[in-house]
């Protein structure tokens, strides 16, 4: 594994220390954890941060898609 040095305002290292100290976790483990999540938010999709929102709504309809009475007028 490489090294990184990078310097912090005092705010930033403050909430770094702190939040270290409760999770109990080393700063660089805090910093490279926050950096992989940040790297996974990048590729998702709308889908994928939406996913657990996908049909979740009852609209009374049962297919939408195939009935052409709910296609009119779509995409103009």
């Amino acid at each position: 594994m490489k090294t990184l040095t990078m310097k912090l305002p005092e705010g930033l290292l403050g909430w770094l220390e702190n939040e270290a100290r409760r999770v109990r976790q080393p700063k660089s483990a805090l910093v490279r954890e926050i950096l992989h999540q940040h790297r996974r938010r990048q590729h998702q999709s709308a889908l994928d941060l939406s996913a657990d929102l996908c049909g979740c709504v009852q609209s009374g309809v049962r297919d939408l898609a195939r009935n052409p009475k709910h296609l009119s007028g779509f995409g103009q």
